[in-house]
């Protein structure tokens, strides 16, 4: 069921849905009022409650508990994705709270400067821009027009001067308090977020692996530094059966399966990028041409032993590599042509190869248990252990 984030307003019959993950975009408003809950409950009964009852007066007592229920019940609504609900019944409260204290103590006193808060509260909610506009217009007239009649008549509550100047200082401490609690709260929510942008901006989405950009920009740093490495291209033999035969989500759970072995066969150190559809690169730090075939063929092998289990049958895969090493080729692109070029030759002399010189050099014997074309079923046998017992599932 999709997530009514901007809707104020329900349905005849609508109820709510239940809670589910949000989508990216909405998840700073999420974070930043899952912070901004926590802080309003905080305050109404660890910092208001105790100043409404020093102060004697029932009315702003009960508006406080009203409040802690209501924010709670916001907090519902918001992790339901009503979340300009949630805002909308938070402001609410705070608004109803602001004026009863401003009708009974008058201004002066302070209370006048959580209206600023209110107003930051209702520019970084889920509610949209046209809304915000016309409340804040509408809250600043209604504010305004109670402090003007204050200024002109008396506040059914009078103060000794003493007790209205202590209540001004703690009417602003609490403001900037919460100010700078909102404020680092948003300061936190945005921070996670870019790391999660970054995070998503060098790794592949579907595989988890580094992208085309992040894993090029690697090797351009190595290059420029004179660190010697070895550059692998590798291609998945047979892949185009995996998506017509099996469909495309089955295609996308082979990928996966297939960076997952490639993580086993690679040394600590060793990085791992999704180069384009289903060719992926790996650079090795430090390797001569022995060390970087040792590596592929231990990649290779990893991925002819580990077939993709699905319920009712597994997939075998097997992988094409061309090698090339830093030492080869003047400039990065020179390099990772060569290593192309021999991936390609991989594929010509029969694929699950690896190539690293410009003569054939064939990895192993073609595997005889799984069948050629990958994407082909094997006969499902269900893993065993090393006692050649077998797994349950």
């Amino acid at each position: 069921m999709p997530l009514r984030t901007y809707r104020l307003w329900g349905g005849r019959g609508a109820s709510l849905p239940p809670y589910c993950p949000l989508p990216p975009e909405y998840r700073r408003y999420f974070d930043t009022f899952a912070h901004l809950y926590a802080m309003a409950l905080v305050a109404y009964a660890g910092l208001m409650l105790p100043l409404f009852v020093w102060l004697g007066q029932p009315g702003p007592i009960l508006i406080v508990l009203a409040s802690v229920l209501m924010t709670l019940g916001a907090r519902g609504l918001h992790h339901r994705g009503y979340m300009a609900w949630g805002a909308t019944l938070l402001l609410s409260m705070m608004l109803l709270l602001i004026g009863e204290a401003i009708h009974l103590y008058g201004a002066g006193v302070g209370f006048e400067f959580y209206v600023s808060l209110a107003l930051l509260v209702l520019h970084i909610s889920a509610i949209p821009r046209g809304y915000k506009i016309v409340l804040s217009l509408l809250l600043l007239g209604v504010i305004g027009a109670l402090l003007m009649s204050m200024h002109r008549g008396t506040p059914q509550v009078a103060l000794p001067s003493a007790t209205a100047t202590w209540l001004l200082w703690v009417n602003l401490v609490l403001t900037g308090a919460l100010f700078a609690g909102v404020l680092m709260g948003l300061e936190g929510v945005t921070e996670r977020l870019e790391r999660a942008y970054r995070r998503e901006a060098l790794h592949d989405m579907l595989t988890g692996a580094l992208n085309r950009r992040a894993i090029v920009a690697i090797a351009e740093r190595w290059q420029r530094s004179k660190r010697p490495f070895a550059v692998v291209l590798l291609d998945v033999d047979h892949f185009k059966p995996f998506n017509d035969l099996h469909g495309h989500a089955t295609g996308d759970a082979a990928l996966c399966h297939l960076v997952s072995c490639l993580r086993q066969g690679l040394r600590d150190g060793d990085m791992l990028g999704r180069y384009g559809g289903e060719e992926f690169m790996l650079l090795l730090p430090g390797a001569s041409r022995s060390d970087a075939i040792a590596v592929a063929e231990r990649v290779a092998a990893v991925v002819r032993d580990q077939p993709l289990v699905l319920p009712d049958k597994s997939l075998g895969m097997t992988v094409s590599q061309g090698l090339a090493t830093q030492d080869e080729a003047a400039t990065l692109s020179a390099i990772i042509a060569l290593a192309d070029k021999r991936l390609y030759a991989a594929k010509g002399a029969g694929r699950d190869r690896v190539m690293a010189w410009e003569a054939f050099e064939a990895l192993s014997p073609m595997p005889t248990r799984c069948v050629v074309e990958g994407a082909e079923a094997c006969p499902f046998e269900p893993p065993r252990r090393h006692d050649d017992s077998a797994v349950k599932a």
